[in-house]
């Protein structure tokens, strides 16, 4: 059985270790060692990487009791030196640490219990089984956890018995019954974890919730620890910083100036939108008296490029306002987008005439029998509506 040596000491960054078997695993290879600081894949948190000499450890996981270094070739000496890559498994040990306060706090706060907890290199979150939340639980749950980091308590980790672990106020029942290990935090936190952690709560650094979603009954929580919320809080000034440049405010004012600029374009959209469609209303008027009536109903097709569909569904809007007057009109941007409408004195069903059609550009739509809509490809837009503009004018002739 491998040594463990990550649950003795989180902070072994080199080591060396013998090769006890070195097996084909899929396309790569699956090495067993002696002892080993590489973290297994577990408990919510990714495994760790680094070298076994010069080859590359990608993934490390326990299967059948066996911890499997999976590297790309085989490796042929007896003894190895292992590296960890320390940046990211001193990440892996702030953020769940972080978790651990986190949960701390929920629990204490809010009665809620910690019911999964998820780390990636990018991201890290915790689900928690209670039924509401509000930004001003936020605050408290903000306020205590990095209070006990400021605090900056020893963090330890010991292995207990069943009956050791009676006396325990633990946060959660231990899943196994055997090699039970309990992370505390100083004397506030007893929890089984099998995982990395820091040896004092300040070198969590802080703790920040960026944001929470609402489950069925619970709610999951994203948060980031130390160097992620420096980056996080770097990245975001930046942005803070340019904006306020670009607008010529403070940073105090910069909220109030957004709201102001976006009340302003919603504005100016209203106006230009009644705009388009006093123009839009010429164009149908033009394109209705252009057109030739056929035993007196006008049917206008025309296909567009590059304009907004929106415009040409206001289009045919104006157009099916006349009397006795049906509208085929296409626009083609990445794809092909289709309208057919009419007046309500023609007796022709626009939902069946699309569907009978829209299959020649290999698209899907549907609508009422006065107005359709659908899209596919813009190869054979031409083509389909010359077919469903024929097929119109047999059906009222």
């Amino acid at each position: 059985m491998t040594e463990k040596l990550y649950l003795e000491d989180s902070y072994i960054k080199e080591f060396d270790a013998n090769v006890i078997e070195c097996i084909p695993y899929k396309d790569k290879y699956a090495v067993v060692l002696d002892k080993t600081a590489f973290y297994p894949e577990g408990g919510g948190q990714p495994s760790d990487t680094g070298y076994i000499n010069d080859q590359k450890v990608i993934y490390v996981f326990e299967e059948s009791k066996k911890i499997l270094h999976i590297v790309n070739d085989k490796i042929s000496t007896k003894k190895v030196t292992c590296r960890i890559d320390w940046n990211r498994r001193y990440d892996f040990m702030q953020q769940h640490t972080g978790q651990h306060v986190l949960s701390h706090c929920f629990l204490n706060l809010f009665n809620g219990n910690t019911d999964s907890f998820h780390l990636t290199d990018n991201s890290v979150s915790i689900e928690i089984d209670i039924k509401n939340f509000t930004d001003e639980d936020l605050t408290l749950l903000e306020d205590m956890a990095n209070n006990i980091i400021y605090s900056n308590l020893p963090i330890t980790s010991k292995i207990v018995n069943e009956e050791e672990l009676k006396y325990l106020p633990l946060r959660k029942l231990p899943s196994v019954k055997d090699n039970i290990r309990i992370v505390s935090i100083g004397s506030i936190d007893h929890s089984p974890c099998g995982g990395t952690h820091v040896l004092r709560t300040g070198e969590v650094g802080i703790i920040k919730v960026i944001k929470w979603e609402k489950l069925k009954s619970s709610y999951r929580f994203h948060f980031l620890c130390g160097k992620r919320a420096l980056y996080d809080y770097r990245y975001k000034n930046s942005i803070q910083q340019s904006l306020c440049a670009k607008l010529s405010v403070k940073n105090n004012d910069l909220e109030k100036t957004v709201n102001r600029i976006i009340n302003e374009n919603k504005n100016l959209n209203k106006e230009v939108l009644e705009k388009i469609k006093e123009l839009i209303k010429y164009e149908a008027s033009e394109k209705y008296n252009s057109c030739q009536p056929i035993k007196g109903f006008r049917i206008i097709k025309e296909i567009y490029a590059d304009r907004k569909f929106d415009d040409i569904k206001i289009l045919a809007a104006e157009l099916s306002s006349y009397e006795k007057t049906a509208a085929l009109l296409g626009v083609t941007n990445e794809n092909a987008q289709i309208v057919f409408c009419r007046s309500d004195d023609i007796d022709a069903d626009m939902n069946v005439l699309l569907k009978n059609f829209i299959p020649l550009i290999d698209g899907k739509g549907g609508g009422s029998p006065k107005i359709a809509l659908g899209g596919g490809k813009k190869e054979n837009l031409s083509f389909m509506i010359d077919e469903a503009y024929n097929s119109l004018v047999r059906s009222l002739s």
